[in-house]
């Protein structure tokens, strides 16, 4: 049984130590078997974005013994060497233009030093030029290109509307030299998180492929379940020992907590293979790896500036249209649309593609959470945006509140609830009923409790369902009008029926109706009902 890395990306380094490595090679060679290549390919953090680069830098190295085994191997690839400029912006200093200008110099006369070649230019573009046509010309073959994690300068600075705009004026600069000097490159291959867009800093390298939402490359990185089994069976057998519980069992709640990403509407769902190989090298325990290693700074300071809905989410749908003209430079903007910010979660990973929705002639996607793991990462931030509070201070009442509700004391809940809003600082309310749904969803899903906002019922919807225990509360909530009237909808909507059957078994239904008020910006009438 191989051993397990996650923080190792280097293929070397990986072979040469023998850990594990899924065989990601057959869509290597298929970018590569050709003369030439330029390649765009975006996926979320910490989805192997920047192995599969390094792959690609020993295999213009030439380095064939280190894929002994593996797909390409045995294919009519001749292994020939290629100069290499490989530039890792995730390792740049961007936190000015200046500075990442200079880090950009430094890292091109690095290269030009590493291949004994001279070169000179007092701007980035003009050293990045100089450097491929001196390799060009020394070694007599195409340069090769690597570009890892090429929009990191710019979402590191989106807050910063001036300082953003300087950099990506620079980096426009740098890219549209890679088109000025395609005849002297064999192969390109640029990676980031944010898509490719026409119109903004890439707008003078319009020759790439994008191949991000590819059904051809939907899997080249992340594990399908048939690699998960293959790889790693010996170590599901011992997390289903561990965990007392079959196989199949175990499969089907790593795939609970971890499968569900897809990249493109035909092609299969992946699993994330850092969630997974810190599974199963961490005592297969089932943790949140993805909100410790994942979450992008940019993804939680919009979520504060636009104060996402839990139903937002529940119904977001992005069409092609949108899909194909996101310009990562929007991001910068002070007011940004909504469909730019659905963009920005299906990008980071936090919403995947689910179903086809053909309204209006218009195509579109419905989108969905992944996976579990995924789902308690972005609540934890809203939570976080909503309440005001750190995730500790959640925690604290949480559990508080999880333990009045499975003993069914509705009084003390709510006076948890109540003191939960009065911490809310005042500069983060908003008089809307979603606005106080959302905390009431988020405080209990903190709890680690089952609970669906706008629950569907065969002739409504109902503002929240939670389950705790043998205790099942159906939640009305009105603002600024009466706790009365929350009842009466309950009652009207017949919302409690759907849990009849689960009454026969033994659960007690319970029936809150609750209302806001705007001016306390607190909980000032319940009343409570027993079904």
């Amino acid at each position: 049984m191989k051993k397990i890395n996650t923080s190792i990306s280097t293929f070397k380094n990986l072979i040469e130590s023998d850990y594990l490595y899924v065989d990601k090679t057959k869509y290597i060679y298929e970018m590569i078997k050709e003369p030439f290549g330029q390649f765009f390919f975006s996926r979320p953090r910490r989805f192997g974005k920047s192995l599969t680069v390094s792959t690609l830098e020993s295999v213009f190295l030439g380095e064939k013994e280190l894929f002994k085994g593996l797909y390409i191997y045995k294919t009519d690839y001749l292994w020939p060497v290629y100069p290499i400029i490989h530039i890792d912006f995730g390792r740049s200093d961007s936190s000015t233009c200046a500075n990442l200008e200079e880090w950009i110099k430094l890292e091109i006369n690095g290269i030009a030093r590493k291949y004994d070649v001279e070169i000179q230019g007092s701007s980035p573009a003009i050293l990045f030029g100089e450097l491929i046509k001196a390799l060009y010309n020394k070694y007599e073959v195409g340069v090769v290109i690597l570009v890892d994690e090429y929009d990191r300068p710019i979402t590191n600075n989106l807050e910063d509307g001036k300082g953003v705009k300087q950099i990506s004026r620079t980096m426009e600069a740098f890219y549209q030299i890679i088109k000025g000097y395609e005849s002297m490159e064999r192969f390109v291959f640029i990676t980031g998180i944010t898509r490719l867009s026409q119109v903004s800093i890439f707008s003078k390298l319009n020759n790439l492929i994008d191949i991000s939402r590819s059904d051809k490359f939907s899997v080249a990185v992340g594990y399908t379940n048939a690699e998960l089994q293959n790889y790693f069976g010996e170590h599901i057998c011992r997390a289903s020992e561990k965990n007392v519980c079959s196989n199949k069992e175990m499969i089907d709640k790593l795939a609970l907590w971890y499968d569900g990403f897809k990249f493109s509407f035909n092609g299969e769902k992946v699993y994330n293979p850092v969630s997974v190989g810190r599974f199963f090298s961490d005592n297969y325990e089932f943790r949140n790896y993805w909100y410790a290693t994942a979450t992008p700074v940019i993804l939680v300071n919009f979520a504060k500036k636009q104060k996402i809905s839990v139903e937002s989410i529940n119904d977001a749908v992005v069409t092609d249209i949108s899909f194909n003209s996101f310009d990562i430079m929007s991001l910068c903007e002070n007011d940004v649309d909504s469909q730019t910010v659905t963009q920005l979660l299906l990008q980071t990973g936090y919403l995947t593609i689910g179903d086809r929705d053909e309204k209006n002639n218009i195509l579109a996607y419905r989108l969905k959470y992944p996976n579990k793991e995924v789902q308690l990462s972005f609540e934890t931030d809203l939570a976080t945006v909503y309440i005001g509070k750190s995730i500790s201070e959640i925690n604290t009442f949480a559990s508080a509140l999880q333990k009045s509700a499975y003993v069914g004391d509705v009084e003390d809940m709510i006076n948890i609830l109540k003191s939960v809003f009065a911490s809310v600082p005042y500069g983060i309310q908003v008089r809307n009923e979603k606005y106080y749904q959302s905390i009431l969803y988020l405080t209990f899903k903190m709890c680690g409790m089952d609970i669906s906002a706008e629950s569907m019922t065969n002739i409504g919807r109902v503002d929240a369902t939670l389950e705790a225990g043998d205790n099942i509360y159906v939640i009305e909530c009105k603002i600024d009008k009466t706790a009365q009237e929350a009842m009466n909808q309950i009652k009207e909507k017949r919302y409690p029926e759907q849990y009849l059957i689960k009454k026969k078994n033994g659960h007690k239904i319970i029936s809150i109706g609750m209302n806001f008020s705007s001016s306390e910006k607190n909980v000032d009438d319940y009343i409570v009902q027993n079904n």
